[in-house]
């Protein structure tokens, strides 16, 4: 069986019980480096993901008769690699177990509800600022090309109220979450590692 677990936002404490369980009981675990090193006390086989990710779906293929856990921040659902592994793995032989995502992570730091949320993320593409704009509340996943300042660009570019919250490294020690105005937030210039909440001015 081919598990994909949601580690939560970074932090390990907020991965399910269920999905630490499977972890410890797996022959096989692959991640992101960082991820691999929150799993302090697994004496199986660790293999880093890295971008070749053809190679993890020859790899799994190859593997069936192991016991193997995919582990990933957040919920692997949520703009992550469940995604892909679903695309290329046969669905029968999978188990995917959800973690907290980042973006439930902030809406529960701020006190903001997720009732009528739009989603979204600007990995690997230029966003439809138009269109996502047009919601009164929104949740990015953001890359190091379209963050905080250029998303308070947009804003300002059609001269929106809008507040936008920042949270950066979310859950481990060295956490910021920055509500600002967008000016604010151009003033600011450099984010660490980030989720972006966009709400109506009110």
């Amino acid at each position: 069986m081919i598990n994909i677990i949601g580690l939560g936002p970074g932090n390990i404490g907020y991965c399910t019980n269920i999905g630490k369980e499977l972890i410890y009981k797996s022959d096989v675990i692959i991640g992101g480096k960082r991820n691999l090193e929150s799993i302090k006390e697994f004496r199986g086989e660790k293999i880093e993901l890295n971008t070749n990710l053809k190679y993890i779906v020859e790899y799994l293929k190859n593997n069936k008769h192991k016991n193997i856990s995919i582990i990933a921040s957040g919920d692997p659902l949520i703009y992550g690699i469940g995604k892909f592994i679903s695309n290329n793995i046969e669905k029968e032989n999978l188990n995917i177990v959800s973690g907290i995502s980042s973006m439930q992570y902030i809406f529960s730091k701020i006190g903001v509800d997720m009732n009528d949320l739009y989603i979204t993320s600007s990995h690997g593409k230029v966003p439809d600022f138009d269109y996502i704009l047009n919601h009164s509340k929104v949740c990015m996943v953001t890359d190091n090309k379209i963050g905080p300042v250029e998303i308070a660009k947009e804003i300002l570019s059609r001269d929106l109220n809008k507040i936008i919250v920042v949270g950066e490294n979310l859950s481990y020690e060295d956490e910021k979450i920055t509500i600002l105005s967008p000016e604010k937030i151009l003033e600011v210039k450099n984010f660490d590692m980030n989720v972006v909440v966009i709400l109506d001015e009110k």
